[in-house]
């Protein structure tokens, strides 16, 4: 019976000697196994080889080369006991290659594929061994990435599963078992943060950089949505969404974006072709991520009830104002915490009538456009919207003003800003800002992965955090900012865009409501 277990000394076999293959190699020789690396094209085979040859020369390393062997030839695999299959991402060239490793490498071998988003089942029904198959997605870079996604096939063996997840181990890596579902765990839950950035940039709302900015300073991720775009390659971040979204008939929270397909057909790949979103012609483009110091202020700022700014009020007393709750005597601003489930409207109402015209009022925006907020109002000129949401400990703040603002409540805003040692990120008035966008969405999405069942919950929130370097998993971020609050900006998209992308997921629903 296949997936008894892998004996200490049995070879691993690897198709393709790519980016991902030489990669895997690379963690299999750490790990001290034999390692035998096939790939029909000579030129890959001694960029690999180089490859390997540069990470493993070093002391202590030399002899895990002893045990490589590089093959033009699938034949070489025979001796295999597991065999890694990391070619291009085509279903067809994949079933191929399963069909033709079902007499070289016979039970108890066994079969994995390190597809992103093509169906393991599908794959291994090109075998008449299909419980011996199984799907070990590594994330590139292979060698530093700390995930591997073990999918079971529906009809892959409890003992391949449980060999293949001893074997991640061995290699020194954190496994997760995810179900045969399009995209697994994390290239499903990560479709948003692609997504949504596309279509922000779309509707003019903010730049690339901008985006990438109030990403990166405000919500705390290693990469801008841009930015990572760019490392992982248009093309293949392109074909990843097509993919999924093929493979769900349709679905349209996986619908590609025009712009991406632009730009793959320009040849604009990212990095490896010299220029994406960015250009890289001259190296690395230079990063304006830079914060103010956050000198002391002073004076009297009149904040409304309401915890869609939660912890706002700490914030601007270490920055060293005053506050309080009604009119006082010569506000620096008047600032609206509240959400539209927090009367947010009648918040916006009194104070705008109870400050002098010329004092800026700051109202929390991200379940409400500035341009719904200012028909709330008197004085519309001295309202500036911002994102409450992921103000408390971030670096940027994210603020939208009309444009008959002007130009003194918008400096006294941003002014106000760099006091609380926050860069201001002026973008257009638009649905959900950014983070809360992206964000809402991506605790949706992996909601809608949970319901259907792809992983439990534990699992999500850890694929997330190791395979995409989130700074937090979205269920865990979800329960931060609250399920309610999730369910109002999902629902606010939806009202506004008018997409049926922005439905929310029934469990969220249920957990704003309380429901277990």
């Amino acid at each position: 019976m296949p997936g008894r277990g892998l004996a200490s000394d049995s070879p691993i076999g690897v198709i393709g000697a790519g980016t991902m293959g030489s990669g895997i190699a690379l963690v299999a020789l750490s790990a001290w196994r034999p390692v035998v690396l096939v790939d029909p094209i000579e030129s890959a085979r001694a960029r690999a080889q180089e490859y390997l040859h540069r990470h493993l020369s070093k002391p202590g390393k030399t002899a895990a080369l002893d045990r490589l062997t590089l093959a033009a030839d699938l034949e070489a695999l025979s001796g295999c006991g597991l065999v890694i299959e990391a070619a291009p991402e085509n279903l067809d060239l994949k079933r191929d290659l399963f069909r033709r490793l079902e007499s070289i490498c016979p039970p108890p071998a066994l079969l994995a594929t390190n597809t992103s988003t093509l169906s393991i089942g599908g794959i291994a029904s090109a075998t008449s061994t299909p419980e011996r198959v199984g799907g070990l997605h590594f994330f590139n870079p292979a060698a530093l990435m700390p995930l591997v996604e073990v999918a079971a096939g529906e009809q892959t063996s409890e003992a391949t599963l449980a060999t293949l997840v001893a074997v991640v181990k061995e290699f020194g890596k954190t496994p997760v078992v995810a179900r045969d579902t399009p995209g697994f765990i994390v290239n499903r839950v990560a479709r948003p943060f692609y997504g949504e950035a596309l279509r922000l940039l779309a509707e003019g709302i903010a730049t690339v950089d901008q985006i990438d900015r109030v990403v990166e300073m405000a919500g705390g991720f290693r990469m801008g949505p841009f930015r990572l775009m760019d490392l992982i390659g248009l093309d293949v971040n392109l074909a990843a969404t097509r993919s999924i979204y093929e493979q769900t008939f349709g679905e349209p929270r996986y619908r590609p974006h025009p712009i991406q397909a632009r730009l793959v057909e320009q040849g604009r790949l990212g990095r490896k072709s010299g220029a994406g979103f960015y250009n890289y012609s001259a190296g690395d483009p230079p990063l304006d991520r830079e914060a103010p110091a956050g000198e002391r202020g002073a004076g009297l700022l009149v904040l409304s009830e309401g915890t869609w700014a939660s912890g706002i009020a700490e914030e601007m007393l270490r920055a060293g104002f005053t506050l309080h709750e009604a009119h006082g005597s010569a506000p620096v601003a008047g600032i609206v915490a509240a959400g539209t489930d927090e009367r947010l409207r009648e918040h916006v109402y009194r104070l705008d009538r109870a400050l002098p015209p010329s004092v800026p009022l700051l109202v929390q925006a991200a379940d409400a456009t500035l341009s719904e907020i200012h028909t709330w109002c008197t004085h519309p000129e001295r309202v500036i919207g911002f994102d409450g949401l992921f103000f408390v400990g971030s670096r940027a703040a994210t603020l939208v003003a009309a444009e008959r603002c002007s130009p003194e409540v918008r400096r006294a805003i941003e002014a106000l800003m760099n006091t609380c040692g926050r860069r201001a990120e002026w973008i257009r008035d638009g649905a959900g800002l950014i983070l809360p966008r992206l964000v809402a969405a991506l605790v949706n999405e992996a909601a809608f992965a949970l319901m259907e069942a792809t992983a439990d919950e534990p699992t999500i929130d850890l694929a997330m955090r190791l395979g995409a370097n989130y700074p937090a998993g979205p269920l865990e971020w979800g329960r931060r900012l609250g399920w309610s609050r999730v369910v109002r900006v999902m629902d606010h998209l939806h009202a506004e865009l008018g997409e049926d992308r922005y439905r929310a997921a029934p469990i969220l629903r249920r957990w704003a409501r309380g429901s277990p």
